[in-house]
């Protein structure tokens, strides 16, 4: 059959990528084993993929503070490497429980991985004359009552268990577990904890005493497997549901794979391609299979409801694929072209993490269309069916689920486009209204909301922000020039660990920490030092005696091998940064005097809490309104692109109202901006505007054909609510749903996105079937089509 007279449009700044789908077409055989070698190699980049788990890289950025945050890590082993193991239950103190609890400390120092442990066993009592400081807990419990009585109360009110190891009401202990990294790094991570928690649960079996593991490497190991389980899961359970869905209104097999494998390949080719560059998987790269399937499957949709329609017009398939091409891939090529604009700012931003997932999103964007823009005309080629010649007229309903979708599309968009003005003013409206709600939004963000709350560590964190001061350290880190620097050189005494300034120094961080700022669970140097002090001796060569005697683990804790920094260590308990910021800026405000009485110390705050109360607040806001300008860049881009004045305005209203709507909803439900709210607005965003721009080169093309006249807007707008009405309602459909079912997940973020990703669509939907014909038909009755605007767009496209 020959093609049809309608006439096609490119746009100048194509390059000729919008026809790759005809060189498929021209050797579709060969096209499909390119196909197949392309995906076989994405599967080997795919089983390269490795999960992200760190806590901190989201706020890695090229400033001192975060370098400082990193020499913690590497001057502190132990600071942010530890488990906390939470112990609860009744009668804790209890002769016979204590008596199990202590088993399992045993146990636990003798289990691979351990390092070192600290508990409230590690208690000791003032030391005697001797020197000596006998443990709280004795190995041998006594068997007289008031003997033991006299060993719980001693427990109970020593300063370094109670409101540390220890909770007021008797019924909460924790244990500090110091890992081994090197045997970690050896045997993983998840066979080191689960042989902590194994022995724990073994130990504890029977005592009614119940145990759960928090801390860093808990929460890190909890992120990384329901990264690996919510990525298979639920791209799995979304694949079925829209492919579920495309088939009950396609009711045909072959076009229902070919919608569907479009985007999947595109998944395919795209996580193949970052396995292979060695992109970590995590919150924000996790992001990019549902931004793929947004664009893709509605790419795809598009292309094949245009096969769908030439074929069951009677047309070969191969020139039905054709013409799908010249139509529809010029409007997918412009899509993902804005679609690269509108994150292209994720990709400076100062975020180490979302600079990641900034060159990431525009890889996908890119490789994304070239999957579909060659998968479905290919597939269309192959494995399509003719139908008998004229079986349907391209411009009359059709019967069954895609017919209903037509009938129902027809309906709004004629309805609208009678009345243009008031549809406009409520879209107009609804924008503002929406859109002051956005702008008021608050930036937030909670540890909490990063790790599963479905498993143990968050349980046991919230144990600890009740009972005791919280699982999250805030440290103060206090550094010097040691002896061996060149202060001999200058002239001046080197400063050393044990110099009285230096204790002054940690002291007064110690009490600004405890008292000014209302920390508890402060451990420093000085918390040594006021022990020895309650035995009438805080000499400095007593207190370097005993930190000799301690531990090696727990010296490191807070003094550096090399003597030239301590940390003075806070717990906080996991509340939204924008409450842990105050209390941060009141230490490093408290701390000003301190420094200047001190010039030869350098005095900072800093720990994972303090580092994401200063930088939180300013990576959402950078996020949110680089979005907003990225956006108003697409308009511009599209305008200019398509030379058209009523594309740039047409686009602006349906595009802002569904990330404006979904900031509504957070306002209005109490909910601030967090990072999963910022990246479903991208998401939704991107089907926005993708189905803006099918739209409006549907409605081009409509009207290039009918010609000038008095009706010739309202004959384009009724053609195109025809041929584009049902995508767009199928592909919001298929999107919700399969969007949607990530609201099952594990992860908050990842909950928060499918709630937000599916009302962001909804909102999109409103706005391509309400405000979207009406602004066109405005547009129109003030600025109808000229026959000389028609001529020349019609010699403009290739």
């Amino acid at each position: 059959m020959a093609e049809r007279d309608a006439p096609r449009r490119t746009f100048p700044f194509s390059f000729g990528l919008d026809r790759i789908g005809l060189f498929a077409l021209d050797a579709p055989y060969f096209a499909a084993f390119l196909i197949a070698v392309l995906t076989a190699l994405a599967l080997i980049g795919i089983s390269n993929l490795r999960v992200d788990d760190s806590l901190s890289e989201l706020f890695r950025t090229d400033t001192e503070e975060f370098r400082k945050y990193e020499q913690i890590d590497r001057r502190f082993p132990s600071s942010e490497y530890d488990v906390l193991v939470v112990v609860e239950g009744k009668d804790l103190l209890s002769r016979e429980k204590l008596e199990m609890f202590r088993n399992a400390v045993v146990e636990l120092q003798l289990t691979d991985g351990v390092g070192g442990l600290v508990s409230m066993l590690s208690a000791r009592n003032i030391p005697d004359a001797s020197g000596y400081a006998p443990p709280v807990v004795p190995d041998e419990l006594p068997a007289d009552p008031a003997a033991y009585e006299a060993v719980k109360h001693a427990l109970a009110e020593n300063d370094i268990v109670k409101g540390k190891f220890l909770s007021d009401d008797g019924e909460l202990a924790l244990i500090v577990i110091a890992l081994d990294r090197a045997m970690v790094e050896e045997r993983t991570a998840k066979v080191v904890i689960g042989g902590i928690k194994e022995v724990v649960d073994k130990e504890l079996a029977g005592s009614g005493l119940t145990a759960k593991l928090t801390g860093a490497p808990v929460m890190q190991l909890e992120i990384r497997n329901a990264v690996e389980r919510d990525r298979l899961v639920y791209n799995g359970l979304g694949f079925v549901v829209g492919f579920a869905v495309a088939y009950l209104f396609f009711r045909r097999l072959s076009l229902t794979l070919i919608a569907v494998l479009g985007p999947t390949t595109a998944i395919l080719w795209t996580l193949g391609v970052l396995g292979g560059l060695d992109f970590r998987l995590n919150l924000f790269i996790n992001v990019i299979t549902p931004l793929i399937l947004v664009s893709g499957f509605s790419d795809s949709m598009h292309l094949v409801f245009a096969i769908r329609r030439d074929i069951l017009a009677g047309m070969d398939r191969i020139e039905a694929a054709r013409n799908a091409v010249r139509e529809v891939a010029p409007a997918c090529l412009l899509t993902a072209m804005n679609q690269a604009i509108s994150i292209v700012s994720f990709a400076f931003a100062e975020s180490a993490l979302i600079r990641t997932f900034g060159f990431a999103a525009l890889l996908a964007v890119g490789i994304s269309y070239m999957a579909v823009a060659v998968v479905v005309p290919t597939l269309a080629a192959i494995f399509v069916r003719r139908e008998p010649a004229a079986a349907v007229d391209p411009h009359e309903r059709e019967e069954g689920g895609v017919g209903v979708l037509q009938r129902m599309s027809e309906t709004v968009m004629g309805f609208v486009g009678a009345r243009p003005l008031l549809f406009v003013a409520f879209g107009l409206v609804a924008v503002l209204g929406t859109g002051h709600a956005f702008v008021s939004l608050k930036p937030m963000y909670r540890l909490a909301d990063q790790v599963p709350d479905k498993e143990q560590a968050l349980a046991a964190t919230g144990s600890l922000d009740q009972k005791l001061t919280g699982a999250n350290p805030v440290h103060v880190m206090i550094e010097w020039k040691g002896p061996k620097s060149d202060a001999a050189s200058t002239g001046a005494a080197p400063i050393a660990l044990y110099d009285a300034a230096t204790l002054s120094v940690i002291a007064e961080a110690h009490d600004i920490l405890e008292k000014e700022a209302g920390l508890g669970n402060v451990w420093s140097l000085e918390s040594l030092r006021r022990w020895l002090e309650t035995a009438g001796d805080a000499s400095i060569e007593t207190v370097q005696k005993y930190v000799k005697l301690l531990p090696e683990h727990l010296v490191r804790r807070f003094i550096t091998a090399d003597e030239t920094a301590v940390l003075v260590t806070a717990r906080l308990p996991d509340i939204d940064s924008s409450e842990i910021l105050p209390v941060v800026e009141k230490i490093d405000k408290a701390l000003e005097p301190v420094r200047k009485r001190h010039p030869g110390y350098e005095i900072s705050v800093t720990g994972l809490p303090a580092i994401a109360a200063r930088n939180s607040a300013t990576l959402i806001h950078e996020l949110t309104w680089g979005l907003v300008g990225d956006i108003f860049l697409v308009f511009i881009f599209l305008g200019i692109a398509l030379r058209s004045l009523l594309v740039g305005v047409s686009s602006i209203l349906p595009s802002l109202f569904p990330i404006f709507t979904t900031g509504a909803l957070l306002y209005y439900s109490g909910q601030g901006l967090q990072f999963a709210s910022i990246v479903a607005i991208t998401v939704a965003f991107s089907l926005a505007i993708d189905s803006t721009i099918h739209f409006l080169n549907r409605f081009r093309l409509e009207e290039d054909r009918i010609g000038p006249g008095a009706s010739s807007a309202r004959e384009a707008l009724a053609s195109t609510a025809h041929h584009i009405g049902p995508a767009v309602v199928l592909t919001t459909i298929v999107l919700t749903l399969g969007l949607g079912v990530t609201m099952l997940s594990d992860l908050p973020s990842l909950r928060l996105f499918g709630q937000l990703a599916s009302a962001c669509l909804f909102a999109s939907l409103i706005g391509q079937l309400i405000i979207l014909p009406a602004t066109v038909s405005l547009y129109r009755l003030y600025f109808p089509l000229k026959a000389s605007t028609a001529r020349s767009s019609a010699e403009s496209t290739a």
